[in-house]
């Protein structure tokens, strides 16, 4: 009896091994963005990734690191359009490691509710994922928007707006789009709720020193094929 209650456990065992084994997958982001990752899956079919992570447009890198159950750890890496890189991010310890600069010509802007003064010290909000990797969910969830397909680039001007709570969590997501020549606009809301919570957690502003509530906004445009994408700014 116990050496059949012995391999009964071993057998179960083995199973379970075998249904958990990792296997390569390779998917689209959106548009030319594929990722490639270890993911192992149970017998609902539902994946969970694990070990090694990496993200390309083309042959340059827009993100890489590790999953680990489900989550990313360690230190992760994240590049622009270009392939230069933007930021590292400690996901063990939830710690910036890097933040490039922005110039003057950035394609996000950032706004808080107070009056400034010299003597003030902010920072802005910061999106774990980087400038450009860590915004392409939500472009995503902008092409839901029947409204916004098969756009003329010339015509329309496309903005999405994030509120960001103190607490450095998503609290509103919203897109603008205007029409050029008239200045009309068009404002619809995003189901954002449909996010993982990694993508849902900023790292919040603050105003001497105490974290506040933000704005974030992300200047878009349509491409030649309608697609709306973040506007690259070279």
């Amino acid at each position: 009896m116990k050496n059949l209650l012995a391999f009964i456990i071993f057998f179960a065992f083995v199973h379970n091994c075998l249904a958990q084994k990792a296997v390569e997958k390779k998917d689209y982001i959106i548009d030319d963005i594929s990722e490639r990752y270890q993911a192992t899956v149970d017998s609902n079919n539902a994946e969970t990734k694990v070990g090694a992570y990496t993200a390309n447009r083309g042959k340059k890198v827009v993100a890489k690191g590790q999953y680990q159950n489900g989550k990313r750890s360690g230190i992760w890496h994240f590049y622009n359009y270009d392939g230069k890189e933007m930021q590292q991010y400690d996901y063990d310890n939830s710690k910036l490691l890097l933040e490039a600069p922005e110039t003057a010509q950035s394609n996000i802007h950032y706004r808080i509710d107070y009056t400034l003064t010299d003597k003030d010290k902010v920072s802005q909000p910061i999106k774990p994922g980087g400038r450009y990797f860590g915004y392409l969910p939500y472009v995503k969830l902008m092409r839901r928007i029947h409204d916004l397909r098969g756009l003329d680039p010339d015509q329309y001007l496309v903005v999405l707006r994030l509120l960001v709570s103190p607490l450095g969590r998503l609290a509103d997501c919203t897109v603008e789009l205007t029409y050029r020549t008239t200045g009309q606009t068009a404002t619809y809301v995003v189901d954002a709720d449909v996010l993982p919570e990694s993508d849902k957690q900023f790292i919040p502003a603050t105003f001497n020193g105490q974290a506040v509530a933000s704005r974030v906004e992300v200047l878009c445009q349509p491409d030649d094929d309608g697609e709306i994408n973040i506007l690259q700014v070279k």
